[in-house]
């Protein structure tokens, strides 16, 4: 009797190391650390600065750069006031935590663009004023003791478009939705890409996902793959719609997939961790009022697997997260630079999260 007790024991032990080999060692939590305490400084027509959404933003050489933007710097929409463009350019010295202003660095006031990090500077793509969309590339780059303006060594669009979002994928640039107009503003379905190794050929067109037009999605690449999340879709003869969707496109097959969960991310941002995680940052969960009595936006942060493109797990963050604005990521640690914290209020300071397991 005891020696089958002990042959069960074995088997056990075996199976449990069968288990354990197969699957693994139960997957840590990521845990994130928070501040909220980096505040912009003001600029020529705004001494104290409010915050601005849609402002380009990214890290060149040391410096934290934010530029363009919009707000109401007189009154909140509810009580009739003006949406202002701004063209100002901040930076700030990751070593010395020091700020520096440049007025009127643009020539131009413009928001709602993508921006893009690379070696060489940080990438502007299109955007808008009041009037008009823009099909404008152009870097911004140190040079000596400032920043310039390179705006002949990247391709135009081949259409203005703002409110639209993109990543780098290797030696690739993808742009996804958007509008074209300021004028009976529409959605889109344009998919862009453009290769940096053959800057020549210009923005390709690519095949769109198979699903509705959306501006104010939110997109992130992560194992060499583009991933699309949530977004609105609109035009003038229909109303205004949020959409919860994901979707992932394979850069080799040129083929989208849709995947399974629920994305209420809309407006928000994303950065990818590590070699197979995206983390989706607050977002507009449900489209409501533009009113004093709005609850504000989502403070969930969102971690999606994608080896198994699902969710795998949400943390609150204890601080509003802005929308319709940048993640600036780099090693462990994330920006979030001003945006929105409720419709038509905007936040000076810049989110700091550091996440590790």
């Amino acid at each position: 009797m005891k020696k089958r007790h002990l042959i069960i024991l074995c088997l056990s032990l075996i199976v449990l190391s069968m288990s354990t080999s197969c699957f693994g060692k139960e997957e840590k939590r990521i845990e994130a650390q928070w501040e909220n305490a980096l505040l912009l400084p003001g600029c020529a027509g705004m001494p104290e600065n409010i915050g601005l959404a849609g402002a380009y933003s990214g890290i060149v050489e040391g410096k934290l750069l934010v530029l363009g933007g919009a707000n109401f710097p007189d009154k909140y929409p509810w009580e009739g006031g003006t949406k202002t463009w701004w063209s100002a350019l901040y930076s700030y010295d990751l070593d010395t935590k020091n700020w520096s202003v440049f007025d009127d660095f643009l020539g131009r006031p413009l928001a709602y663009g993508v921006s893009i990090s690379l070696p060489e500077g940080l990438l502007c793509i299109g955007g808008c004023d009041r009037v008009q969309c823009s099909n404008k590339v152009f870097l911004i780059k140190k040079e000596r003791d400032s920043f310039v303006i390179d705006s002949v060594s990247y391709p135009s669009l081949p259409i203005p478009l703002a409110n639209a979002t993109g990543a780098v994928c290797g030696n690739c640039i993808y742009i996804a939705g958007g509008q074209e107009s300021m004028v009976n503003e529409r959605s889109t379905h344009h998919f862009y890409m453009l290769d940096l190794l053959h800057k020549e050929k210009g923005w390709q067109k690519m095949p769109a996902w198979d699903g509705p037009s959306l501006s104010y999605a939110v997109g992130v690449v992560q194992s060499g793959k583009f991933y699309l999340f949530s977004g609105r879709s609109y035009a003038p003869d229909k109303a205004m719609t949020e959409y919860t969707e994901g979707y992932v496109f394979e850069p080799d097959s040129k083929q989208w997939d849709k995947l399974t969960d629920i994305f209420p991310v809309m407006a928000g941002t994303a950065v990818p961790y590590k070699n197979d995680k995206i983390i989706l940052l607050g977002g507009v969960e449900e489209l409501l009022p533009t009113s004093p009595e709005h609850p504000g936006f989502s403070r969930k942060v969102r971690i999606l697997s994608t080896e198994t493109n699902r969710l795998i797990d949400t943390i609150d963050c204890p601080y509003p997260i802005p929308v319709t604005t940048n993640a600036v990521y780099t090693q462990d640690t994330v920006y979030i630079v001003s945006g929105e914290v409720q419709p038509g209020i905007r936040t000076p300071l810049i989110l700091k999260g550091i996440f590790r397991k």
